[in-house]
């Protein structure tokens, strides 16, 4: 019996998916760059001074208006936005 090979079709459409997803990976990677800054001052939240819940709910907006805009993608969003929430207080 013989073995099945792919066609030439198929490894076309194989290589093709492939290039599509190194794209994305790069056009991701470009955008954490871009939101490092604001990473880092998140960091720099976690280690200095704590924030006010006021100040913390300023910031949050912020991300909202960001992601609105379509500044950063969802995770990054998310990500952000939990940190920040993380550092809420509640009495």
């Amino acid at each position: 019996m013989a073995t099945g090979r792919s066609s030439f079709a198929k490894r076309q459409r194989d290589m093709a998916k492939k290039a599509k997803a190194a794209a994305k990976r790069e056009r991701k990677l470009e955008k954490n760059d871009e939101f490092d800054e604001l990473d880092d001052d998140v960091v720099e939240e976690e280690t200095g001074p704590t924030l006010s819940n006021e100040e913390i709910m300023e910031r949050v907006a912020e991300l909202h208006r960001r992601y609105d805009d379509g500044q950063m993608d969802l995770d990054t969003f998310d990500e952000l936005k939990a940190d920040l929430m993380g550092q809420m207080v509640i009495d």
